[in-house]
């Protein structure tokens, strides 16, 4: 395993591992009101937010709301202002699963699920956007991967609960 793939892992464990979403915050653009496809936030039940940005091969990570601090430089492209729209989601994350490029450095996507996958969100990055899926299972997830990758093939690490990453064939 290479410290690209090692990286991603220490930081799923510190930013999703056993938190408790409520909603997922998309961003519109005040002046036309369109919704930027390529940043959105996981909003934690205690008020708290992780942010995740896209833009080129593997998206940045952020603990910071858009009017605390503009950590993806958004208000550069976005002078008008920015609109925070809340979609309810229920996600306690017990599961996580991570997909690599098996060619170069690239996260193509992550899957975030409670135990039972009652409650799931899948996040599949495309150069520049992210399409989200909510409440699909595994194999739902894998199908939309293999679409994007079909001639790059891909690693999965996933992890439970209270274990160890592990790599697994799906």
């Amino acid at each position: 395993m290479n410290n690209y793939i090692l990286s991603f892992k220490k930081k799923f464990d510190y930013f999703f591992v056993q938190k408790k979403f409520s909603n997922i915050i998309y961003l519109h653009a005040e002046d036309d009101n369109e919704r930027l496809d390529h940043v959105l936030y996981l909003e934690e039940d205690s008020g708290d937010v992780i942010g995740l940005y896209i833009r080129g091969m593997n998206p940045l990570i952020s603990m910071h709301r858009i009017y605390d601090l503009d950590d993806f430089n958004l208000f550069a492209s976005y002078e008008e202002g920015l609109i925070e729209c809340k979609e309810n989601i229920r996600l306690k994350v017990e599961y996580l699963c991570l997909f690599f490029s098996t060619q170069y450095n690239e996260l193509f996507g992550f899957y975030l699920a409670n135990n039972d996958e009652s409650s799931s969100i899948f996040f599949l990055f495309l150069e520049d956007e992210m399409y989200v899926e909510k409440d699909c299972s595994k194999y739902d997830a894998k199908r939309m991967l293999e679409k994007k990758s079909s001639t790059e093939g891909f690693i999965t690490y996933e992890k439970k609960c209270e274990t160890d990453w592990k790599q697994v064939i799906f």
